[in-house]
């Protein structure tokens, strides 16, 4: 009984580390996601993972939720963040809400959405900044709250991302904010997002 009891708790860890993570990265991978000469391509990053039994975008997803916060995984979390926004959709169709690429870095975004300093301030800028390349119009309803977030480094991010949405809904929490916003570099980000908005709700 006891070696029966033993072998599925050791059935039970070995299933739970068979996922990528950060930790157990192949040096090609790793490489990739850690190189700071270059932004690899999806070629490049499908390559690097070929090798992983789950694929290029579920590895990249389970690194970019992964709660690791040693110095050199934050760095390769944050770069599979800005990878993700790779495989949201294809060349034919827009990315989608429901694509893992997109739920991914939403997930990372509201796990991390309450972060006020340290590196995890920093997972939650790329998270935010990634959202925003996605264009998915409906992100509004993500990104909104987090124009009165206490960094000034998030606010600035989320109207950049808000920005890049091109979504005209987000005007009036922009004009809200700029209102009381008190930072010269979050009101700069706010004018230019008020800007290019204007422009886009011209073009509808």
């Amino acid at each position: 009984m006891r070696a029966v009891l033993i072998t599925l708790v050791v059935t039970s860890a070995a299933a739970a580390t068979t996922g990528t993570s950060i930790t157990n990265l192949s040096s090609e991978s790793r490489y990739t996601l850690t190189a700071i000469d270059q932004v690899p391509t999806r070629t490049q990053l499908d390559n690097a993972f070929a090798s992983d039994p789950q694929g290029a975008l579920q590895a990249l997803a389970n690194i970019a939720t992964d709660s690791d916060t040693s110095s050199d995984a934050i760095g390769i979390r944050l770069r599979a963040i800005h990878a993700l926004a790779k495989y949201c959709g294809t060349s034919s169709t827009a990315c989608a809400a429901n694509d893992l690429a997109h739920q991914s870095v939403a997930t990372v975004i509201t796990e991390n959405r309450s972060a006020t300093e340290g590196s995890t301030v920093l997972v939650l800028r790329a998270a935010i900044e990634t959202l925003g390349t996605m264009r998915v119009a409906a992100d509004v309803t993500t990104l909104r709250p987090l124009l009165d977030h206490p960094s000034r480094d998030i606010r600035a991010a989320t109207a950049r991302a808000l920005r890049d949405l091109c979504n005209a809904q987000a005007i009036t929490d922009l004009r809200a904010r700029y209102t009381v916003e008190t930072t010269d570099q979050v009101k700069l980000a706010i004018s230019e997002a008020l800007r290019i908005l204007g422009q886009c709700s011209a073009n509808l």
